[in-house]
């Protein structure tokens, strides 16, 4: 397996297209223009947020991105997987336990002294909830937002 740094929009639209279709349907697909204005802020570097592959004989089986982000609570700089995908084919075959082993790496490359992630809230995704936990994850309480 390679890591690779994913910084073409094309790929990386294509990544996030297929893990939106499997998380919330084709409605919520962006559109290209909505899209490119995100890629734009994507590729500004001061933003700490990165989108990366996991390659396999050529093949991405997994995406994800990373962000990073402060709090005096978590005793700094810290990072959040705000996206993560593994292609179907290869679920429950290592895969997502290899990219959770890369992004450590990367934290620890980076001086992180924690990783946040949030599940998809639905019961339809306690699957991927359990992952988490089974790979060393922790609940640190209830997450929520407000849309501006």
């Amino acid at each position: 397996m390679k890591l690779v740094e994913v910084t073409a929009r094309d790929d990386i639209k294509r990544y996030i297209d297929l893990l939106y279709l499997e998380l919330f349907g084709q409605d919520a697909v962006l559109a290209d223009e909505l899209f490119d204005n995100i890629y734009s802020q994507l590729q500004d570097r001061r933003n700490g947020h990165n989108a990366y592959c996991i390659k396999q004989n050529n093949e991405t089986v997994a995406f994800f991105t990373l962000a990073e982000a402060y709090a005096i609570f978590a005793h700094g700089k810290y990072g959040i997987i705000n996206e993560l995908w593994v292609d179907k084919k290869y679920r429950s075959t290592g895969i997502g336990a290899a990219v959770i082993d890369e992004i450590l790496n990367i934290s620890r490359e980076r001086g992180w002294q924690r990783i946040d992630v949030s599940a998809p809230p639905s019961t339809d995704w306690d699957r991927t909830f359990e992952f988490y936990l089974k790979n060393g994850f922790t609940l640190t309480g209830r997450k929520l937002k407000i849309c501006l």
